[in-house]
C-alpha cells in the first residue's frame, strides 16, 4: 500500500478566549509549534498567533487511481475530527500530500 504524507492547513475562526488560553496552554514557553511529525495520529501544529495550523499525517492508503484523493479526503476528515472533538473553531481547510512511493532518492 503506498503511504502518503498529506498536510492540511486551516486558519483557526475567532477562537473564543478560552479556546485561544486552552491552544496557547497546550505550547510551551517560547515554542511557535506543538510538533512537527507525520504521525498515523496526526499531529496539529501552530503559533502563537493563533492565525493558522497545520495538521500532519502520515496515511497508507490502497492502491489505484484515485489513491490521491482518498489520502486527501482522510487526512481532511481526520482533521476536522481532531479539530470538533477539541472545540477548535476553524475554516479554509487545503490539503496537499505527497507519495512517498513516487520519491526518489540521488544516491551520490
Amino acid at each position: 500500500m503506498p503511504t502518503y504524507r498529506a498536510l492540511v492547513r486551516g486558519k483557526f475562526d475567532r477562537p473564543t478566549q478560552v479556546i485561544r488560553e486552552k491552544l496557547l496552554s497546550a505550547l510551551g514557553p517560547g515554542e511557535d509549534v506543538a510538533g512537527q511529525l507525520f504521525s498515523p495520529e496526526g499531529t496539529l501544529t501552530y503559533s502563537h498567533h493563533l492565525g493558522g495550523f497545520s495538521f500532519r499525517v502520515a496515511l497508507d492508503v490502497a492502491p489505484g487511481d484515485d489513491a490521491t484523493r482518498r489520502a486527501h479526503d482522510t487526512a481532511e476528515l481526520m482533521a476536522m475530527e481532531l479539530l470538533e472533538r477539541e472545540g477548535y473553531p476553524y475554516r479554509d481547510l487545503t490539503v496537499s500530500s505527497t507519495c512517498m512511493d513516487d520519491i526518489r532518492i540521488k544516491r551520490r
